[in-house]
């Protein structure tokens, strides 16, 4: 066989990761055109930030597979009615607009463009080492108890504090919480301050 030349290759390696995200996402989106959301998820698997016009496809295809991008919280809009909440995030559909990649849901991407394969706590494990997590296998099993415990998309602080309680990590709970934030697996729910909960992601726990 004739070897690929330098041309062919990165447009083979491109195919094979089209391919791998297309096996992964077929039974998380099942009812969407995969084409179309893969060239997103490529985006957003290799960049902390996405800006609307660097999406080539067309605009009514794009908007609402931006709402369900949105959604399911694997691109959270910049622009913000009040706080960084996720809750307070607006989608405008403007050309300018910008998206964030959170860092769990890019290296999950990454991954299964690897291998076919959604693999979370891979992800998440890939963020502690960046990050420089000094208790990496006690988080991570944290982090699956939190994917467990989700109700309606929704953790409570209370639920939050008893699973640290368990593993011995109490007395790290605002680092821990932080941790999160910053990984995009959590953020917090402050319309109701009496009763403080966060959201979980939500790509997150449909790739469980």
């Amino acid at each position: 066989m004739k070897p690929l030349s330098r041309k062919q290759r990165p447009r083979l390696l491109l195919n094979v990761r089209k391919r791998n995200l297309g096996k992964a996402l077929r039974n998380v989106f099942p009812e969407e055109d995969q084409a179309p959301l893969i060239e997103i998820l490529l985006l957003a698997a290799e960049k902390n930030k996405i800006q609307n016009n660097e999406i080539q496809i067309p605009e009514p295809v794009k908007e609402d597979l931006l709402i369900l991008l949105e959604r399911e919280r694997v691109l959270i809009p910049f622009e913000t009615s009040k706080t960084i909440a996720w809750e307070d995030r607006l989608l405008t559909f403007k050309p300018g607009e910008a998206y964030e990649v959170p860092h769990v849901i890019k290296h999950l991407l990454n991954r299964a463009g690897e291998t076919g394969e959604l693999d979370p706590d891979y992800a998440f494990k890939k963020y502690l080492r960046e990050i420089g997590e000094p208790e990496p296998e006690k988080i991570s099993i944290l982090f699956n108890k939190v994917l467990e415990n989700v109700e309606k998309r929704r953790i409570s602080a209370k639920m939050l504090s008893e699973i640290a309680k368990e593993l011995g990590l109490k007395s790290r709970m605002g680092t821990i919480i932080a941790e999160l934030k910053g990984g995009g697996v959590i953020s917090p729910c402050l319309r109701n301050p009496s009763n403080l909960r966060y959201e979980v992601n939500s790509f997150l726990k449909r790739c469980e």
